[in-house]
C-alpha cells in the first residue's frame, strides 16, 4: 500500500503514494511485467496513474526501481512496494448503534508525555528510581504527578479519583487507573523529595 506523505501537486490533486504493481501474462509459461504506479486524489475521486512501465525485473531491477521510486517521491523503505495494493475492504456498520464509550481526554496528556521525554526526566528517574517489585514503577508515579500538576494541578486525591479517570495517561504509560489513589500519589512524593536537589540541577542544565 502507498505510504508516502500526501502532497498536493496542482489545483484539487493530491498525490497519495507510490507503489509497484505487477501483471503476468502467459506467454507459455506466465511472465511478470512490472510499472510504477502513482496513487492521485482529484477531488473526491482516487485513480491510479502509470508513472513507468519496467518490464521484467531481476533483483537488480527491484534495486534500481526503488531508486527510481524515491526520486520521484516515494519513501525509500516504503513497505510492499513490489506487493500488489490490496483489495477494497468494505464494512456495513448500523449507525444507530454507534455509540461512543470511555471518552477520554488525550491531546494535554499526551503533550505532557513529549515533553516530558524533551527535558529527559524519563532518564533520570530511571536512574534515580530504579524499579522494585511494585506493580507501577516509582518513575511512572513521578510521571503521573508531574502531568497532573501541568495539565489541572490540583490535590493528589482529586488526581487519583477524578483526572486520572478522565485522562488517557494511564492507557499512554501502560498501567490501569484503578492501581492508583491517593496514598499512592503521595508516596510517590516521598520518593522524589530526597532527589530535589538533584533534580534542580537536571532542569538548570
Amino acid at each position: 500500500m502507498p505510504t508516502s506523505p500526501l502532497v498536493k501537486s496542482s489545483e484539487n490533486r493530491f498525490d497519495i503514494g507510490m507503489y509497484l504493481r505487477y501483471a503476468k501474462i502467459r506467454q507459455g509459461a506466465a511472465t511478470t511485467y512490472w510499472r510504477l504506479v502513482r496513487s492521485v486524489r482529484i477531488g473526491k475521486k482516487v485513480r491510479q496513474e502509470t508513472v513507468a512501465y519496467l518490464g521484467k525485473l531481476t533483483a537488480h531491477g527491484k534495486v534500481k526501481a526503488r531508486a527510481l521510486a524515491g526520486r520521484l517521491g516515494a519513501h525509500q523503505d516504503q513497505p510492499g512496494l513490489f506487493d500488489p495494493p490490496l483489495e477494497r475492504e468494505t464494512a456495513e456498520i448500523k449507525l444507530k448503534e454507534v455509540r461512543m464509550e470511555r471518552v477520554r481526554r488525550f491531546g494535554d496528556v499526551w503533550m505532557a508525555t513529549k515533553l516530558w521525554r524533551m527535558a529527559k526526566f524519563d532518564q533520570f528517574f530511571e536512574d534515580h528510581l530504579p524499579r522494585g517489585n511494585e506493580d507501577i514503577p516509582w518513575r511512572d508515579m513521578a510521571q503521573v504527578l508531574t502531568a497532573a500538576r501541568l495539565c489541572e494541578p490540583s490535590s493528589e486525591l482529586h488526581i487519583a479519583e477524578d483526572w486520572l479517570r478522565k485522562t488517557a495517561l494511564a492507557d499512554i504509560l501502560g498501567f490501569s487507573e484503578d492501581k492508583i489513589d491517593d496514598n499512592r500519589l503521595y508516596r510517590g512524593l516521598d520518593k522524589i523529595l530526597p532527589l530535589k536537589e538533584m533534580l534542580e540541577a537536571h532542569v538548570k542544565k
